[in-house]
């Protein structure tokens, strides 16, 4: 379940410097179930001050093994467990470099007995290994070393757990705590949601990797409001979505659906107003905001008609269009932005419109996807699957799930699959976001 690990180094800084002690404890939850320990040869000399620190004297790390002679035995004891430290992102970092160096990607969970401290035991003046153990009675046998710095810290952990059960005995099932509620969470891409005992759900967050980010939010808790939440929490759930898109619509439309209290984001859901677009009988390509307009093409949806118009504003200045023709001044004559010198006289017929027209079609490229109509296909939940979105004239219609086995280039097929969900300013925003930037996408225009 856990890996308690710690390190001794020739210096602070991984990128420059290496391990020469290292000690792993597997803890169960309730207590160390397997141990290893080892001094490294860092195939350099080790400092005076990290000797006098320390007591790893070059003598001793002479017939040391290197750390690619314990590498494997490090990636079978930790793998799929938790990495567990004092002060984690130390003791990670140097681990990650040393694998780095052999052309291995290490990456585990981590979880810091520093900050779980300072969440479980408020107050102490000191989150030190050395003081906090002291302050709870723990004996630290060789300090300074890997093997007793990984004792003491999983002595430590231990009470930290006990603490957590016994804190939450309150507002949860008698015997279930923090660490109980996160254990079952898979480290897959998905929607993850927090309930409250009345049932009522209270958060909705999307992650690459759920149990990683859920076990962040315990790790935290820097802020009264997020702490508040954390002791609200009764159960957690999730729904895997393999895409990573996917994730990102369904946790934008849960949060407008359900309106949990502690989503401050996304979570008005009318869109009652849009920036729409169309050429005008002398061919000029006008902006509008409105409700609903048909034989024109909507841009963007807002929830008011104030941010539709800021958001024009800003069109405005930024492809500098013409204030008059975006409908934004209604005066005769020449716009407000003609006068000082940012609009080139289209609203005066001064500008032709097919110059003006080319910085207007970089506006709606810019801010509209690259076809009408077409389907965006990623890997599924699983080796056999593919994750459907599908887009119909420039709006977000839905997503669904695709057999592997299944034709991707069969278009009804795929609509089939897909079930609808409604479109809005913040889905258009996700979606083009998305599209610019993943490359792990592929495209089936209709």
């Amino acid at each position: 379940m856990y890996a308690v690990i710690d390190v001794e180094t020739t210096g602070l800084k991984p990128a420059s410097e290496k391990i020469i002690d290292i000690a792993v404890l597997l803890h169960d939850g309730d207590q160390v179930v397997d141990e290893f320990q080892s001094l490294i040869n860092p195939e350099r000399i080790i400092p005076a001050h990290i000797t006098r620190l320390t007591g790893i004297t070059n003598e001793m790390i002479q017939e040391a093994p290197k750390f690619w002679e314990i590498a494997r035995d490090l990636v079978l004891m930790t793998q799929d467990r938790t990495f567990v430290a004092h002060n984690a992102n130390f003791d990670y970092n140097f681990v990650r470099k040393e694998f780095a160096e052999l052309g291995y990607t290490f990456k585990r969970k981590k979880l810091c007995t520093v900050q779980l401290s300072r969440r479980l035991l408020p107050g102490r003046k000191s989150y030190s290994l050395g003081n906090i153990c002291r302050d709870l009675n723990c004996n630290i046998n060789h300090r300074h070393r890997a093997y007793g710095d990984a004792r003491a810290t999983a002595m430590l952990f231990s009470h930290l757990l006990q603490i957590d059960q016994q804190k939450n005995q309150g507002h949860k099932p008698r015997g279930v705590s923090d660490l109980d509620l996160i254990r079952h969470l898979p480290a897959c891409t998905g929607v993850y949601y927090f309930w409250n005992e009345q049932d009522e759900m209270i958060y909705v967050g999307k992650s690459k990797n759920i149990h990683a980010r859920v076990l962040a939010h315990f790790q935290d808790g820097s802020s009264r409001r997020s702490r508040k939440m954390l002791e609200q929490i009764h159960q957690i759930t999730y729904e895997e979505t393999g895409s990573e898109l996917i994730a990102l619509l369904k946790e934008s439309h849960e949060i407008k659906h359900y309106k949990p209290i502690y989503n401050r984001k996304q979570r008005r859901a009318s869109t009652d107003f849009g920036v729409f677009w169309y050429y005008d009988l002398q061919g000029y390509i006008r902006f509008q905001v409105a409700k609903n307009q048909e034989n024109k093409e909507l841009l963007a949806s807002f929830t008011s008609y104030k941010q539709a118009r800021a958001y024009l504003f800003n069109l405005c200045s930024n492809y500098q269009l013409c204030q008059k023709l975006c409908g934004l001044y209604e005066a005769a004559g020449a716009c407000f932005y003609y006068h000082v010198g940012q609009c080139y006289g289209a609203c005066i017929r001064e500008e032709p419109a097919d110059t003006y027209n080319r910085r207007a079609q970089s506006a709606i490229q810019n801010l509209t996807l690259q076809h009408e109509n077409f389907f965006v296909l990623e890997p599924g939940r699983h080796q056999q699957e593919w994750a459907v979105v599908q887009i119909e004239n420039n709006q977000y219609r839905g997503y669904g799930y695709l057999d592997e086995g299944s034709d991707p280039s069969e278009i009804e097929l795929l609509k089939d699959v897909v079930r609808h969900y409604p479109d809005n300013q913040d889905i258009q925003r996700i979606l083009r976001q998305y599209l610019r930037t993943s490359g792990q996408i592929r495209i089936i225009p209709y």
